[in-house]
């Protein structure tokens, strides 16, 4: 049983005081707030508290991530990349019969629609529009990955990101404020929609204005090289769906480069999938040992689009999310901007409970004839 207070006693945060950055995009931990010697704090953040192999859980993982999510919601009332959003996404997938997936739409629907519809006028980050563009592409996914029709909150939030698009085909206001991987680029917008939609027309067809944002989205990425390993995985994630995305040329290139960059122990780090935008406080490079975010998305995407060379390069990924499980059950990642609040930590969870299923799901036996 996943312990509440230590839970609460975690995500318990403060807004930060930087007008341009989201209101908390990591998550305080008292373990930091002793001043110790930087290679010794960095050692304990990425190598400490780790279950044994033979107690790994997927089970508490997910227990660990709701908790998260429903203590997110309370304190904070948004939608977060770092925090609820991919588990908003994920929900569907890794605990489909859960009431948490209609609880976490819910929720979803109703902040998008209040500011789309005036009901509550955007204040600070809330309703800006990288949350109404983010939280729109995590409702169209959670959509498509319920096997359900788009909920009109989602076809309302779509049309509302159409409109919010700008002439150079990404949303130019999209925060860029030293927050990586989701807040550090004008990229991450346009990738993360097009995954969104490449799922959603999965389960129907899609309009004349969202095929014309596919085009100008496209458009954007093809002219706009991708400046981070991270960035050319969200692009080989979204070329799933939209072939003509990237060349066959760059798709080779960027899949042996993640393959050159999983480390001997099987995973990968925050500093292999970074790029220039990507600087901590005080200038001090990303951490070069695996780490569950970088790890946990790796191998998922390789998984969710099979471009993996060698089944052992997943199977080594998800052997490394087994082996560096909490004993509160999620998978810690050290922030990419500053040691004193590690929200991403949330998006480590969610990609590596999505990581774990999407296995599971393709070891399944085949009932073809």
């Amino acid at each position: 049983m996943i312990a509440w207070l230590r839970i609460f006693s975690l995500l318990l945060v403060f807004p930060v005081s930087s007008p341009n950055c989201t209101q908390g995009q990591e998550r305080d931990d008292a373990t930091h707030r002793n001043q110790r010697p930087k290679e010794k704090l960095k050692t304990d953040l990425v190598d400490g508290g780790f279950r044994a192999l033979n107690d790994y859980s997927y089970a508490d993982g997910v227990a660990s991530l709701i908790e998260a999510k429903q203590a997110w919601r309370e304190q904070r009332n948004c939608i977060s990349c770092h925090t609820n959003g991919w588990g908003l996404a994920a929900q569907p997938i890794i605990d489909p019969r859960s009431a948490e997936v209609v609880d976490g739409r819910t929720f979803a629907q109703q902040y998008l629609t209040k500011y789309i519809d005036g009901d509550e006028k955007p204040h600070n980050q809330y309703g800006s529009v990288t949350g109404m563009v983010a939280t729109t592409a995590f409702l169209a996914m959670s959509d498509a990955r319920s096997g359900k029709e788009v909920h009109p909150a989602t076809r309302k939030g779509l049309d509302n990101a159409w409109k919010l698009l700008d002439e150079s085909g990404t949303w130019e206001n999209w925060l860029q404020c030293n927050w990586p991987p989701f807040e550090s680029d004008a990229e991450f917008g346009p990738t993360l929609m097009l995954v969104a939609l490449g799922e959603v027309k999965e389960i129907t067809n899609l309009n004349s204005q969202d095929m014309n944002a596919v085009q100008r989205l496209s458009s954007y990425l093809k002219n706009n090289p991708p400046q981070s390993l991270h960035a050319k995985t969200m692009r080989l994630w979204a070329g799933n769906a939209w072939p003509n995305l990237i060349s066959q040329t760059d798709k080779t290139a960027w899949r042996q480069e993640l393959h050159n960059a999983q480390a001997t122990d099987g995973g990968w780090s925050m500093a292999s999938l970074s790029g220039p935008a990507w600087k901590r406080d005080g200038g001090e490079g990303q951490t070069t040992t695996s780490e569950a975010y970088s790890t946990a998305f790796v191998t998922y995407v390789l998984l969710k689009t099979g471009l993996a060379d060698q089944e052992s390069i997943t199977d080594k990924g998800l052997r490394w999310l087994k082996e560096h499980q909490r004993e509160s059950g999620d998978w810690f990642t050290r922030s990419p901007r500053r040691d004193r609040k590690h929200y991403i930590s949330r998006a480590a969870t969610a990609f590596a409970l999505m990581a774990l299923a999407e296995s599971s799901l393709k070891k399944k036996p085949s009932t073809a004839n």
